[in-house]
C-alpha cells in the first residue's frame, strides 16, 4: 500500500519514509525488554514497526506491543489488512488530538508540514498542543514536527525513551528553543546523531536522529556523534563525537555546525572576532518586491510601454552567476525592466492594464489585495544585492541602480558605510566560513539566504581588507570562480592570522560543505 503512494501525496502528509538501516538502528537502541510496548506518532510506511518486530524477533522477544497512531485512513487499512499491525493497535486521525495509553518507548519519523501549511483543524490543534506541553505558543514559522516530539513525550511511562528522526533544522530554528529546553527538563539523557549519508534520497532532507534516555530525568547537556554512513553508526565510528550545553542551543547558537569543524578551527574564529562585525551593523537585508506576476509585470521592449515607467531590474539570481561585482556591467539578458506607472497612465499603459485584466492578472492574490492593483509596493534601490539560492552567496554592488524582487536580498547600507569597503571584507575566506555557520541549506546543499541569517553572517570590519582587491573579486566572479572571488582578499587576512590560520579556515569551509552537499552514498562506498 505504502509502497505505491505517489511522492507528491507522502509530501503532503509530510510523510518523509525513512530507510529500513535507520528504522532498525532506532528500533534497537529504543527496545530494552521483552513484551515493551512502542508508539509511532506518524506510521507512514510502517518501517518502524516493521524493524521493531524484526529486532524483537532476532532477540527471541514475543511481538512487542504498539500504539500506531496515522493520519491517512488508507495507510492505516493497508497496514492493517496486510497484518502489520493489529486493528486495535491503530488510532486513526490526528495524534495531536489523541490520547493513547502508556508506553515504554516512542520510535518514528514525524512529519515535517509547515504549519502554514496544515488545514485549519490540524493548525490549530498543532498550536494547542505546543501550548500544552511547552508552555508556549508555536511560532507561525513552526513545523508540526515540534509538538509531535513534545506531544509524544507525554505518553511516555517514567524512565521510558524516545528515538525519532527529525529534520536538521531542529539545531537551529528558533521555533525549537522551547522543545530543546523541554528535553532538557524532561529526559536524564539526550544524544543527536547526524549521519552524512543522505537518509531520504529521493527527497534530499537533511536529517538527525534524536535519543532521548530516562523519562523523568534531567540534563543540560547533549552528546553529539557525527557519522559518514548509517553503517559507521552501527559500528561505531564517529567522526565527530562532542557534548553540547542545551543552554547554547536555546540561546540560538549554532553550536552542532561549530562542532563539525576540523581541530583549531574555533580558535581562529575566536582569534579573529574581533575583526569581525555581523553584517546587520553595516547594512540592512530584506527580500525584494513581489509583483504578483513576473511576466506582466516585466513586459518585453514590444509592449511599447513609456520608459520613464519603466524600472532596470534584477529577476533571477541565476543570471548574476559570471556577471561580475558591479550592476552596471551586467550582460543585457541578465536584466529586466520593471512596470512602475505613475498615477496616471498613458494611452499605451492603459491598453497594458486593460491587456492584465483579461489575462486575470488584477485577480492574483498579490494583485487583488492593492490598489490600484497594477501599482508594485516595496520597490526601492538597493545599494547591494545577494543571491537567495545559490552554492556560494553571491555579492554585487548595485552600482547600476537596479530594483530586485524577492528572488534576491536587498542590503541597504548603514550611513559612513562604503559598498566597496562592505565588498571588499565580504570576498573573503573568513566571511564564507562564517556563512557555513549561520546560513541554513536546502537538502540538496543549496544555500538559502534570509534577511536574518544573512545579517548574522559576520565579516571583517571594513578597512580590514583593503578595497585594491575588488578587480580581483571582479575578475574571478566574471569567469564563475566564486571561490577565487572568496579568496581575493586572504592575503589581508593571513597578515592577521598567518597563512596556517588562512588554511585552517578554509578547511572549516570544506568541513562544513561536505556536510551540506552529502549525497547519498552507495554500498560499497
Amino acid at each position: 500500500m505504502s509502497e505505491a503512494m505517489l511522492l507528491g501525496e507522502r509530501k503532503a502528509y509530510g510523510a518523509y519514509y525513512t530507510p529500513t538501516d535507520a528504522a532498525h538502528v532506532l528500533a534497537s537502541w529504543a527496545m530494552r525488554h521483552d513484551g515493551e510496548v512502542l508508539l509511532e506518532p506518524s506510521l507512514g510506511d510502517g518501517s518502524f514497526v516493521a524493524a521493531a518486530q524484526e529486532v524483537a524477533a532476532a532477540r527471541g522477544w514475543t511481538r512487542p506491543g504498539f500504539v500506531a497512531a496515522e493520519l491517512n485512513p488508507r495507510t492505516a487499512a493497508g497496514h492493517a489488512h496486510h497484518g502489520l499491525v493489529r486493528a486495535d493497535e491503530l488510532a486513526v486521525g490526528d495524534f495531536l488530538t489523541t490520547a493513547v495509553r502508556p508506553v515504554d518507548a516512542v520510535v518514528g519519523n514525524p512529519p515535517y508540514v509547515r504549519l502554514r501549511a496544515l488545514p485549519d483543524d490540524q493548525a490549530r490543534s498543532a498550536v494547542a498542543a505546543s501550548h500544552d506541553d511547552l508552555g508556549e505558543p508555536m511560532a507561525s514559522s513552526g513545523s508540526v514536527w515540534m509538538p509531535f516530539v513534545a506531544r509524544a513525550s507525554r505518553f511516555l511511562r517514567p524512565g521510558g525513551r524516545l528515538a525519532l528522526v527529525l529534520p536538521w533544522d531542529f539545531t537551529y530554528v528558533r521555533y525549537a528553543r522551547p522543545l530543546w529546553r523541554h528535553l532538557g527538563e524532561t529526559f536524564g539523557s539526550l544524544r543527536v546523531v547526524r549521519v552524512r549519508e543522505r537518509l531520504f534520497p529521493d527527497i534530499g532532507q537533511d536529517v538527525l536522529l534524536l535519543l532521548a534516555d530516562h523519562k523523568g530525568g534531567r540534563t543540560d547537556r547533549v552528546s553529539f556523534e557525527a557519522h559518514r554512513t548509517v553503517a559507521d553508526l552501527v559500528a561505531d565510528r564517529p567522526e565527530v563525537s562532542t557534548t553540547i550545553s542545551v543552554e547554547r542551543v536555546v540561546r540560538g547558537e549554532r553550536a552542532f555546525q561549530e562542532a563539525l569543524l576540523p581541530a583549531g578551527v574555533l580558535d581562529v574564529l575566536e582569534q579573529t572576532r574581533p575583526l569581525t562585525v555581523a553584517a546587520r551593523e553595516l547594512a540592512t537585508f530584506n527580500i525584494g518586491y513581489v509583483s504578483g506576476d513576473k511576466d506582466f509585470f516585466h513586459p518585453p521592449a514590444r509592449a511599447g510601454l513609456p520608459e520613464e515607467s519603466l524600472r532596470p531590474a534584477l529577476t533571477n539570481a541565476r543570471r548574476l552567476r559570471g556577471g561580475g561585482l558591479w550592476t552596471s556591467e551586467l550582460p543585457a539578458d541578465a536584466q529586466s525592466r520593471l512596470w512602475l506607472p505613475g498615477e496616471r497612465l498613458s494611452p499605451a499603459e492603459e491598453r497594458y492594464e486593460r491587456r492584465g485584466r483579461r489575462l486575470g492578472v488584477h485577480r492574483r492574490y498579490k494583485c487583488r489585495v492593492r490598489s490600484p492593483w497594477y501599482a508594485v509596493p516595496g520597490v526601492k534601490v538597493p545599494d547591494l544585492v545577494l543571491s537567495v539560492f545559490s552554492q556560494r552567496p553571491i555579492l554585487m554592488i548595485n552600482d547600476g541602480g537596479h530594483v530586485a524582487t524577492n528572488s534576491l536580498l536587498c542590503g541597504y547600507l548603514r550611513p559612513g558605510v562604503a559598498a566597496d569597503g562592505f565588498a571588499a571584507g565580504w570576498y573573503t575566506s573568513l566571511t564564507l566560513l562564517h556563512a557555513e555557520l549561520e546560513v541554513h541549506s536546502l537538502g540538496g546543499g543549496v544555500f538559502v539566504l534570509v534577511p536574518t541569517e544573512a545579517g548574522n553572517v559576520r565579516v571583517p570590519v571594513p578597512g580590514t581588507v583593503p578595497e585594491a582587491v575588488l578587480p580581483l573579486v571582479a575578475e574571478a566572479l566574471g569567469r564563475g570562480d566564486l571561490d577565487g572571488a572568496y579568496r581575493a582578499g586572504d592575503q589581508a587576512l593571513a597578515a592577521r592570522v598567518g597563512a596556517d590560520g588562512v588554511r585552517l579556515v578554509q578547511d572549516g569551509i570544506a568541513a562544513l560543505e561536505a556536510w551540506r552537499t552529502a549525497r547519498p552514498v552507495s554500498p560499497s562506498a
